[in-house]
């Protein structure tokens, strides 16, 4: 048998011991994460999720993507960029203004929808 084979084997009776056996999985827990130490902490997702999608509203009908956007709060504005990596610079987090906003997010939208258009026949 081959070493990897040896481990694969290994590997599935330590699984099998585990999950029938809860005083062996609390020995292997301690081994892995010693009493009085927490998992790595995770980095909140500091935005929450875009309200709309601005691409399927510019696709359906480009008219309507300004005044849809007009209608959210700056916050919202900035989860939309956030989201969809519309300022890789991260300048838009500063802005205040929804109109600067709205602004930046129909430029992306607009230069990602025509990206490529250059090559197409």
């Amino acid at each position: 048998m081959s070493d990897v084979g040896d481990l694969r084997a290994l590997f599935r009776v330590i699984l099998d011991e585990v999950q029938t056996n809860p005083d062996f999985a609390a020995r292997i827990r301690s081994v892995l994460r010693p009493a009085g130490t927490s998992p790595i902490p995770r980095k909140p997702h500091r935005r929450a999720h875009a309200v709309l999608d601005p691409f399927a509203i510019y696709a359906e009908d480009d008219g309507q993507l300004t005044a849809k956007l007009h209608e959210l709060n700056v916050e919202q504005l900035k989860d939309i960029i956030s989201e969809y990596g519309m300022d890789s610079s991260q300048l838009s987090r500063k802005w205040k203004s929804a109109d600067r906003l709205v602004d930046l997010i129909v430029r992306m939208v607009e230069a990602r929808a025509h990206k490529g258009d250059a090559f197409r026949g």
